[in-house]
């Protein structure tokens, strides 16, 4: 474990997201690169920078973020990884709790499926971009399991404090850090003769209190669960926390394709919508004229070539079960209420699922007969109380899904839509 910093005043912390792109590695994170080669030897991989076109938003591209390359499938790896973040996190030498990540400026850390945040440090540590349900291992880049990532403020990044580190120090440029490896998207089992596949319910991109959608800002974001190469997907977007009424712009903002919807004053709203995408990114503006909170979650997506529509209908109700742990129900969708018969009018179906919980947190999951549950977030059970979600299901075997829940809950299954092509 590192020894302990000479005791200094600490910085404040607040949260300021990259904004600029000048990927020189800074002093202060220069300072957390040695004392973890200090500390765990020379030839521990320590990546700071990034270059401007590679990814979204990220303060790497400002050379005030580290990326310790350490894995917490390997015992060894993991070992070393917890003890520094006790060390970081627990009391400095002043006795001051999580005095040496105050000191060194630290903004956020993204660790094992967790997020901690120096701006928000009494809520402690939190799930990191539903990384809970993502326990696959294509997922522990996504998940920060191959990897300590910590962002640094902008006066710890140049070094205000940090002893050790006088401002204005020149630094050497370490290698530059490797590029995220994007998880592949799941791909259902058997004959899937169509180009349209649908992942159940999968967050792809979420703001959070510190990193709302600002006005008139474009930003471009990363769909984990769409693959690079696919033309459109099928998403929700909700909307949230806007102080004044406006509209949120999806899509490649500056196409005719890119796709509006309303933001409401004060209130929560949900929105399906069929997306383009390109390189299994979007972008969302805002123009609106105060900030607003966005969730996009990933129901499904076209691969390049595609051509599949997505038509909303009048709510049916398709099932109601009374599930036990691992019980499984089928259900026939083709020809219920507006769902076409023929198979190539009608090769998914989008649900709305209520849940009740009855004391245990889980998922309800929808797939096709002949194919499998790909695992993805799906329909969420709450502990207690009701929940609902929008989820979506390829159409197996004789027009046939199956309906399963991991945990003891009630189910309402209404189709609201369908997908064609």
């Amino acid at each position: 474990m590192p020894g302990a910093l000479p005791i200094a005043e600490a910085l404040p912390i607040a949260y300021d997201g990259q904004s600029s792109c000048d990927p020189s590695p800074k002093p202060g994170a220069m300072r957390l690169d040695q004392i973890i080669k200090a500390t765990y030897g020379a030839s521990e991989y320590v990546g700071i920078s990034r270059g401007c076109d590679v990814g979204g938003r990220s303060e790497h591209k400002e050379g005030r973020a580290v990326d310790w390359m350490v894995d917490v499938r390997k015992p060894e790896e993991r070992a070393k990884a917890e003890a520094f973040l006790n060390w970081l996190l627990g009391p400095d030498a002043a006795g001051r709790v999580h005095g040496n990540a105050d000191m060194l400026g630290v903004m956020y850390i993204g660790w094992h499926d967790r997020m901690w945040r120096g701006y928000k440090s009494g809520q402690g540590w939190a799930e990191l971009k539903g990384c809970f349900s993502k326990s696959e291992k294509n997922y522990d880049n996504y998940c920060h399991r191959n990897h300590i990532h910590i962002s640094l403020t902008r006066a710890g990044a140049a070094g205000s404090t940090v002893p050790g580190v006088p401002p204005g120090s020149v630094v050497p440029s370490p290698e530059p850090a490797p590029e995220p490896v994007r998880p592949p998207a799941p791909a259902q089992p058997g004959e899937d003769n169509d180009a349209f596949m649908a992942v159940g319910a999968e967050i792809g991109y979420l703001t959070d209190e510190a990193s709302p959608l600002e006005s008139g800002e474009v930003r471009t974001v990363d769909l984990p669960p769409v693959p690079l190469n696919a033309s459109s997907a099928l998403v929700t977007v909700t909307t949230r926390d806007a102080t004044k009424k406006g509209s949120l712009r999806i899509g490649m903002v500056d196409a005719k394709s890119a796709v509006s919807v309303k933001v409401p004053k004060r209130k929560s709203r949900t929105t399906v919508l069929q997306v383009p995408v390109a390189g299994g990114a979007v972008q969302l503006s805002s123009t609106g004229k105060s900030p607003v909170q966005v969730q996009v979650d990933v129901l499904g997506y076209t691969a390049a070539g595609g051509d599949h529509r997505a038509v909303g209908v009048p709510a049916t109700r398709l099932a109601k079960v009374k599930f036990s742990p691992a019980e499984v129900s089928v259900v026939n969708v083709r020809g219920v209420g507006p769902v076409p018969k023929k198979p190539r009018k009608s090769t998914a179906v989008i649900l709305r699922v209520t849940t009740k919980g009855q004391g245990s947190a889980g998922r309800v999951a929808a797939y096709p007969v002949g194919g499998a549950d790909l695992g993805t977030r799906s329909a969420g059970v709450a502990e207690k109380g009701k929940r609902s979600t929008i989820v979506v299901a390829d159409i197996g075997d004789d027009g046939l899904i199956a309906l399963a829940s991991d945990v003891k809950t009630k189910a309402t299954f209404e189709i609201i839509g369908y997908v064609t092509g």
